[in-house]
């Protein structure tokens, strides 16, 4: 069976090579983009099976534009260094998230993030 594809979306090269370097050693084909742009291109030429997005890259809204502009085809993980993400002032009905969860965050909470949206 072909491996699910992750892209992770974020403007932190520790995060990405982080989220890259634990879902590659779990099976997962992992790409990886540096910022909102770059994530909207790599997400159109890759068709993934999850999207990682960070919240807050070169603007403070990027994530929820670039999660706006995705679509519900594909489930997203909404990354988020604000204490608490629940906080967060975006409306699902809009803004196409499966989760939020805070940076940083423990790779065995991510895996089962993971695990339970894609398997």
């Amino acid at each position: 069976m072909p491996s699910k594809t992750i892209l992770v979306i974020d403007d932190d090269p520790d995060i990405l090579f982080f989220c890259k370097s634990l879902l590659e050693a779990e099976g997962y084909t992992v790409k990886t983009a540096i910022s909102g742009a770059a994530g909207l291109e790599a997400a159109q030429a890759e068709k993934p099976d999850l999207i990682i997005l960070d919240i807050m890259m070169e603007k403070i809204n990027t994530g929820y534009k670039v999660a706006e502009e995705l679509g519900r085809e594909v489930p997203i993980i909404m990354f988020s260094s604000m204490l608490n993400p629940s906080d967060t002032a975006f409306d699902p009905e809009t803004v196409p998230y499966r989760d939020v969860v805070s940076k940083p965050i423990a790779g065995a909470t991510l895996l089962e993030k993971v695990r339970a949206l894609i398997g």
